[in-house]
């Protein structure tokens, strides 16, 4: 007897294979990557840029104390400016940015104020490593957060408690434990590392300024070819050949210096201010190893002592900014 087609029993319907996991998948580097992202917070992946920013930078500082061992400090600043424009133009090329015109600025007087400022700054600084210990011209270079403080009120309309001012007098009185002005130690290029952080200081409020108008590439590629073609004109004045080793260097400057600028940059983008600046001061200690290791310097009490009163001031400026942000929240 048939059976009914319907009490028939149904086929079996292969069954399907479970869906591939993380485990499964080959580990390209893509995967990786973004799997480290993943599991490293943003404050912690933020640190590490700047970490690296930061250390670009000391390395750089060091760099240039070896060059104006012979070479002016202009001269050094010039090199570094041009080979930094060199690498930005190619990360340009590289990304194929053209068709984003990256040169184009909404506010092109405001980019070329801000190369200005980045060349008097640079400039000061190399010119005091030709007289100075590189751990003091850093130290004393520190304060340029405290002029930040000081100038942010009536450039920028920003309020400025007490607190902060007192902080940004500590920090004054740290720079002036390093320089130690009427003592047989003092010397006149002590100054130029001051005037430098308060070039540094307006560099950073221009900065805020443009941040919503350009990109952070048309604003790096200002900067360095703006500031190329501005320090050109000091060069002829102090010129001196430079050896193939040190044209060697000076590259070697222009892409630590693009490395720097673009580390510290991401680290913006990815974590809080408050939560990286305080490795803005990793900087001293590359300076004082620097120094000792290639020159033999080793700093003084007064170094070492007014060094602590700036940097804790600094980082007395960050706290207060943190807890201003998470009251303002």
């Amino acid at each position: 007897m048939d059976r009914d087609p319907a009490e028939a029993s149904p086929e079996r319907v292969p069954e399907r294979e479970p869906p591939a996991t993380d485990l499964d998948r080959p580990r390209t580097k893509r995967t990786r990557t973004a799997r480290t992202k993943r599991s490293l917070p943003a404050g912690v992946r933020g640190a590490l840029w700047m970490l690296l920013g930061m250390s670009c930078i000391g390395i750089v500082d060091g760099v240039a104390k070896v060059l104006a061992v012979r070479l002016h400090g202009i001269e050094v600043a010039w090199g570094y400016f041009v080979a930094s424009f060199v690498c930005a133009a190619a990360y340009a090329f590289a990304k194929r940015a053209s068709r984003a015109r990256p040169l184009r600025s909404r506010r092109p007087w405001l980019q070329a104020g801000r190369a200005a400022c980045l060349v008097a700054s640079l400039s000061c600084l190399f010119v005091s490593l030709n007289y100075l210990p590189l751990a003091e011209a850093t130290a004393i270079n520190f304060t340029g957060p405290l002029f930040i403080v000081a100038l942010s009120g009536p450039l920028l309309g920003e309020r400025v408690d007490l607190g902060r001012w007192l902080a940004v007098s500590a920090g004054m009185a740290g720079a002036l434990i390093v320089v130690q002005p009427g003592s047989a130690v003092f010397h006149w290029a002590s100054v130029l590392p001051f005037v430098g952080a308060f070039f540094f200081a307006l560099l950073n409020i221009v900065t805020r300024l443009l941040r919503a108008a350009d990109s952070t590439l048309t604003t790096l590629l200002h900067t360095f070819g703006v500031g190329s073609v501005l320090i050109s004109l000091a060069l002829p004045f102090v010129w001196v050949a430079p050896t193939p080793a040190e044209w060697v260097i000076f590259a070697a400057a222009g892409v630590l210096g693009f490395a720097a600028h673009f580390s510290i940059v991401r680290s913006l983008e990815i974590a809080d201010a408050s939560t990286v600046a305080p490795l803005n001061y990793v900087r001293l200690v590359w300076a004082i190893g620097i120094g000792f290791v290639v020159f033999g310097d080793l700093p003084g009490a007064a170094t070492l002592a007014g060094g602590a009163i700036i940097v804790a001031s600094g980082l007395y400026v960050v706290y207060r900014e943190a807890g201003a942000a998470r009251r303002g929240a």
